[in-house]
């Protein structure tokens, strides 16, 4: 007796993990136009695909639904309050279900066994076509994500506004509750960010708050006084490189963690700066070389995907393919596994 079984397609299984989720969101209309589940494949489908413009995209791939948009309905849906909303809860769903199912890629370091850790940073792109320019020039779009170091599973925190805010601010617009990201208490948050991300008011308020807690490089000419001298395990091989671990105190009175590092194979120094007080030196140190993921995240979203370029000109069209990026990144983690 013969066995058939019905074949898989590649693009069934990678469309997989969105069955049905758009109609599980609260904000799911019906639209029979362009239904909801139609919306979200679609703006997957335009991240995966090398399209120059929206019309473009439509022309070359709109035959492939059953209900195709049509330009007009196509670019209403991009700045459309409702979709957006849509689109993030089936982004949440799936990133839920990605950070489940992937592989903890820190399970192997067992003081982070109560930490969640992201590596975090904002993500430069060209403006739309119709965007307006300020003295004659269009301002590049900004958007910062998260990058969960367990399973690198992307998250999107906010879009930047103004002319080109700088990360503290973007940060601070994210407040201590939205960094710590839907971690569930009993749990510390930490924040791995480059020198744009140090704010010492703003940690303090973090880790009193919500438990979140900052790790970030020195800066130049910082006025930091030395305070004591911390013991560290000399005999583990991860704290090889440490030469220093010691509390150092800002003018402004904030008490925090400094590590002087030699990389073991470079020979290049580095100096560290952290509220974190209670992780061997050397798994800080590690963790911040970590950090180099999320830029890496973001290379393969400009040059694999192409993404360059915003798609329309209002902040719900720019968060929404923002939200479109992180969950094709998020498919694509899923897909690999």
């Amino acid at each position: 007796m013969s066995i058939s079984q019905q074949p898989t397609t590649v693009d069934e299984a990678f469309f997989q993990p969105l069955a049905g989720l758009a109609a599980r969101s609260p904000h799911a209309r019906p639209c029979p136009e362009f239904p909801d589940g139609d919306y979200v494949n679609c703006g997957v489908q335009r991240v995966l695909e090398s399209s120059e413009s929206g019309r473009a995209f439509l022309q070359e791939h709109g035959s492939r639904w059953a209900h195709a948009p049509t330009q007009s309905n196509y670019f209403a849906t991009l700045h459309s309050p409702r979709r957006a909303a849509l689109l993030a809860d089936v982004d949440r769903a799936v990133r839920v279900s990605a950070n489940r199912i992937l592989s903890d890629r820190l399970a192997q370091i067992p003081e982070l066994a109560g930490y969640d850790c992201f590596a975090a940073d904002g993500h430069w792109h060209k403006a739309a076509t119709h965007d307006p320019r300020h003295e004659g020039t269009k301002m590049a779009v900004g958007h910062f994500y998260s990058l969960n170091l367990r399973t690198h599973s992307l998250r999107h925190l906010t879009v930047g506004q103004g002319l080109h805010e700088h990360d503290m601010s973007a940060l601070k617009r994210i407040k201590p509750k939205g960094l710590r990201q839907d971690v569930p208490q009993g749990r510390r948050v930490l924040i791995i960010y480059d020198k744009a991300g140090i704010d010492f008011a703003y940690w303090k308020r973090c880790r009193q708050e919500c438990a979140v807690y900052f790790l970030s490089r020195v800066k130049e000419n910082m006025v930091l006084g030395w305070e004591q001298s911390n013991d560290w395990d000399r005999a583990d091989s991860r704290n090889r490189g440490v030469m220093e671990d010691f509390l150092v105190r800002t003018r402004e009175g904030h008490s925090l963690r400094m590590i002087c590092y030699i990389d073991p194979v470079s020979e290049k120094p580095f100096e560290f700066l952290t509220n974190e007080m209670d992780l061997p030196p050397g798994v800080l140190v590690e963790l911040y070389r970590r950090r180099w993921d999320v830029e890496k995240v973001f290379d393969g979203i400009k040059n694999k995907l192409g993404e360059k370029k915003a798609w329309a000109t209002s902040l719900t069209a720019k968060e929404t393919q923002a939200l479109f990026l992180a969950l094709t990144h998020n498919l694509l983690l899923l897909y690999e596994q």
